[in-house]
């Protein structure tokens, strides 16, 4: 449902790449200091609106709106400054340091080309407060998954943005690495009011930590809503192709999926 008020919303959404339209009328809206997972098959259109909310592909038709303003009106150095976003695949060079790379990042989104004793103050506040202060001058090569992906998300967060966009952020890492990231996550939702959209596989994860859990498939939204409204297990057949029995964990009494087998 399309909330013109929210922070973040899409408005009969249609976008793809050349004349394959992955998305399709597609209105959804973000609220301020919420943390919304987006799930779906291989092939939902998942990247594809994370990436037209960051303005990185080109509606073919609808808009993208943030605080109630068109995204395609904005400046690059301003879009950049409210949304951060995280691909599947960050730059990261590993032959440069943790504060290299976020260094890199701020000079990029302000458009300049070296850092200002003010901005260095600003990067060592923001490692500090990613908990990578002491891999500061590391190489980003020689780090952990998980300590990577905090630098990655750092990167993202030298802007300071109000909305951070993030494509499988706990891809390939393992429990340890995985809880490293989301409790990141969690804390920049609840201290600074961010607004987090990031797509996931894992759907028990994403029960557990997400405020709001969307469903796409084939572009369009099967269902959105509170984790223990939206996965169930006619969803999980409708949009998956699985027989799934949903229990609820007895940690986060929040829903688990057990898979059983696929259907048809």
């Amino acid at each position: 449902m399309f909330d013109p008020e929210s922070k973040l919303a899409a408005q009969a959404l249609s976008a793809g790449y050349a004349a394959d339209k992955v998305l399709s009328d597609l209105s959804i809206s973000f609220n301020t200091g919420s943390i919304t997972a987006i799930i779906g098959p291989n092939g939902a259109g998942k990247s594809s609106l994370l990436k037209a909310l960051a303005r990185k592909i080109k509606p073919e038709s609808g808009a993208v709106l943030l605080d109630g303003v068109a995204i395609t009106s904005l400046k690059r150095t301003e879009l950049a400054g409210q949304i951060g976003y995280l691909g599947a695949l960050p730059a990261a060079r590993s032959n440069e340091t943790v504060f290299e790379m976020v260094a890199r990042s701020a000079m990029s989104a302000a458009g300049i080309s070296r850092v200002s004793p003010r901005l260095k103050d600003e990067i060592e506040q923001l490692l500090k407060r990613t908990g990578l202060s002491e891999v500061s001058e590391r190489k980003v090569g020689e780090l952990s998954s998980g300590t990577k992906q905090s630098a990655v998300i750092a990167a993202a967060l030298v802007a300071n943005p109000s909305v951070l966009l993030l494509d499988e952020p706990t891809s390939s890492l393992d429990y340890s690495h995985q809880l490293q990231v989301i409790n990141l996550l969690s804390s920049l939702k609840r201290e600074r009011g961010m607004t987090i959209v990031t797509v996931i596989h894992d759907l028990n994860l994403a029960a557990r930590f997400a405020d709001s859990v969307v469903i796409l498939k084939d572009g369009k939204i099967v269902d959105r809503g509170a984790p223990k409204d939206v996965i169930n297990p006619q969803n999980l057949a409708n949009a998956f192709n699985i027989l799934a029995r949903v229990i609820e964990d007895p940690v986060g009494k929040t829903p688990l999926v057990v898979p059983i087998r696929q259907l048809g």
